[in-house]
């Protein structure tokens, strides 16, 4: 037989899986190059073993999602509700407007204390002091510690939690400051949360940081049984409370399939670092948003920081960063594992708040929940607030995966071929050993 017939039917054979490769590599460009899509929508609001989570958002200009609650709302409805006692720890109070959401939350708390409401509200030194641009902060505070039913301190550490406590029942814990930008146009994130003993045990937190003893008792449950527990940065925080650290890093180490994390600032603490190293080093697709004035090459001229090495974290496979430049700030703290475990609360991606500042979040193991966030996450990452730090090249990509699909089909081929062949060769030898054996009977 002519070779020529058989270098034709190789040559037919690698054109044929050559379009395949092409084909099927220009269909996953189309697929990947579309707007990155959240898992279904499953509720912002769960309730389990006797414990009510909502997920509350504050949203940026066309961004609001009318399934989720709002933060002025939410807070509002906590104090005009309170019957006894509203604790609150929060790192910025903003000076009273004279309308809008923060001056209906302060009348609401004057109203709250005129009807016998204990109000505690422990606040930064730092902000406390006027040392921050909004210098009325101080006599805010002063006017509000005034009042016989209202008694502010500061606490003698860093803190930049955001909690407010009503009548040991009911519970906000977020990344919401009391400012007019955190009520209406930032990107925050916090979670509502209404149970006896959840709520016992922020309770626990908050009178840790008010009299600066840590030797508070946990509630007779044990935090380890439940699916949604606190957690805080170990500044007068009793020690049966899980640290911040311990926690995000743990649900980046057991990721699986996705990570999401809307973080207002990564200064690339390196146990977070290597923790997303190591997750897209196993396959695991990260995704995080910044805000812009934290980005390797900040938009902003009054912003002072910059990290640049999220260009090069970007360029790593499996990561992709965008920066959410947002008319106000992308606020959010918050990381969600394989759509279902994700830490909710205060605390940057940095030293600061992992070690040196008091900061208090929420961890939890719930679909419903992680599906809310997620739904948030990604209409800010689709948006046009979003930027790229490293864009994806699609013509690499569309190389890259022709080249991988062409081998992979290639090596099936030959797999296939190559067991074709041991068949024929088996039967052939079959053949001939029976053939024999045959000739042997007849002699």
């Amino acid at each position: 037989m002519s070779a020529k017939p058989r270098y034709l039917r190789i040559a037919l054979l690698v054109a044929v899986l050559l379009g395949v490769s092409l084909g099927t590599s220009a269909s996953i460009l189309f697929l990947t190059s579309s707007p990155s899509a959240a898992p279904n929508f499953l509720g912002s609001t769960v309730t389990r073993d006797s414990i009510t989570a909502e997920v509350v958002e504050t949203a940026p200009p066309g961004l609001d999602d009318p399934n989720i609650p709002n933060t002025p709302d939410v807070w509002l409805g906590l104090v005009e509700n309170a019957h006894q006692t509203i604790d609150m720890e929060i790192y910025t109070v903003a000076y009273d407007y004279l309308s809008g959401p923060i001056a209906n939350l302060h009348n609401a708390i004057y109203s709250a204390a005129a009807r016998g409401v204990k109000i505690r509200m422990l606040i930064d030194n730092v902000i406390y002091q006027g040392e921050t641009d909004d210098i009325h902060t101080k006599l805010l505070m002063d006017e509000f510690d005034r009042d016989n039913n209202i008694e502010v301190r500061q606490l003698s550490w860093a803190m930049h939690s955001k909690v407010i406590i009503v009548d040991n029942e009911a519970a906000y814990v977020g990344s919401a400051n009391e400012s007019l930008n955190a009520m209406t146009s930032d990107r925050e994130i916090g979670i509502l949360v209404q149970s006896g003993v959840l709520v016992q045990e922020l309770e626990k937190i908050f009178e840790a940081g008010w009299t600066e003893n840590t030797d508070q008792p946990a509630p007779e449950n044990e935090l380890d049984q439940q699916w949604i527990y606190p957690v805080a940065t170990p500044i007068y925080v009793p020690s049966w409370v899980p640290a911040t650290e311990d926690v995000v890093v743990g649900f980046l180490n057991s990721a699986t399939r996705t990570i999401h994390a809307p973080v207002y600032a990564f200064s690339g603490y390196s146990p977070l670092l290597h923790a997303v190293e190591n997750a897209a080093g196993r396959g695991v697709k990260v995704q995080i948003t910044v805000d812009s004035d934290y980005g390797p090459d900040p938009s902003s001229e009054a912003s002072s920081v910059a990290f640049p090495f999220l260009t090069d974290l970007s360029k790593i496979p499996n990561v992709e960063i965008k920066t959410i430049n947002l008319p106000d700030w992308s606020h959010s703290k918050v990381v969600i594992v394989d759509g279902e475990k994700a830490y909710v609360g205060s605390a940057n991606w940095s030293t600061t708040s992992m070690i040196n500042r008091r900061e208090v979040g929420l961890a939890f193991e719930d679909a419903t929940l992680a599906s809310a966030l997620e739904t948030i996450f990604f209409k800010d990452w689709n948006s046009s607030y979003a930027r790229w730090v490293t864009a994806p090249s699609p013509i690499l990509s569309f190389i890259t995966n022709t080249l991988i699909i062409f081998v992979l089909l290639l090596a099936a081929v030959a797999a296939v071929l190559h067991a074709r062949r041991r068949k024929t060769k088996k039967v052939r030898r079959d053949w001939v050993a029976e053939l024999w054996a045959s000739s042997r009977q007849e002699v």
